[in-house]
């Protein structure tokens, strides 16, 4: 009765231990999943900030659009209005040209009428005079509007490409946005998978502490057991003591008689 007591106690002692190292295992994943928990609400926070950032960035960007487009329409304009200006520019030179060849056959168509057209030549002269002026100030004119129209061109195809690389920019940020919303929707997922392995190792934790201390209790039990099984051994080995002494009693009286 001892010895099965005796291997009773070492089994629940035994068993006793293991559930300590299983309750320290848990309590590890639950450590774990409390830093996995938080670990992925610290990156959906991350995430929800960078789509803020983003979004931000957008808005930006299609205010930046817009100021390009209508920037890029006033260069357009303008290079519309130099065109008009350079064909009202040739009109005017080819009046100039005609007026100084005008002037030219009045001079001398003057000049074969005597005294009575020197006045009229004087005439003919200085109106000669102001349409070489004229079409010298058109071709100035129209060299500072050529000028103007290879400066606009050349605003026109830095405002394009500047187009395009917000365009590229706006794309980008768009996909960048998806992406975060994408990793903000796993974090969230992550998070919430996290805090429910938490929860569950954490009533794992609880049901284990239960258990060990349900085995520490079979364990004194088992000991108490023990204890009574050595006493009542003793109580026995004193009984047969007792009973060998009064059968040597009753075998001497027998003999006497």
């Amino acid at each position: 009765m001892t010895v099965g007591a005796q291997a009773q106690v070492q089994e629940v002692m035994t068993v006793s231990g293991a559930v300590e190292e299983l309750t320290r295992s848990v309590r590890q994943v639950a450590e774990i999943a409390e830093a996995s928990a938080r670990a992925a609400h610290q990156a959906l926070e991350a995430a929800q900030r960078g789509d803020e950032a983003v979004r931000d960035s957008l808005a930006g960007m299609q205010r930046t659009r817009a100021e390009v487009q209508t920037i890029a329409r006033k260069i357009k304009g303008l290079g519309d209005r130099s065109l008009e200006i350079s064909e009202i520019v040739t009109t005017i030179d080819d009046i100039a040209a005609q007026t100084n060849l005008l002037a030219l056959n009045a001079a001398i168509e003057a000049a074969g009428a005597g005294e009575a057209g020197a006045r009229f030549a004087v005439v003919a002269d200085e109106v000669r005079k102001l349409a070489e002026r004229c079409a010298k100030a058109t071709r100035d004119i129209a060299a500072l509007i050529k000028k103007v129209q290879g400066e606009t061109q050349d605003a026109i195809a830095v405002v394009e490409r500047g187009t395009q690389e917000v365009e590229t920019g706006y794309r980008v940020t768009v996909q960048a946005g998806r992406s975060l919303a994408e990793i903000a929707a796993v974090s969230q997922k992550s998070a919430a998978l996290a805090q429910d392995i938490s929860l569950a190792t954490h009533r794992q934790v609880r049901g284990a502490d239960d258990v060990a201390g349900a085995i520490q209790s079979i364990a004194a039990v088992a000991v108490q057991t023990e204890q009574g099984a050595l006493h009542s051994r003793k109580i026995v080995e004193e009984l047969a003591g007792v009973a060998g002494e009064l059968t040597a009693s009753l075998v001497r009286f027998k003999l006497a008689d």
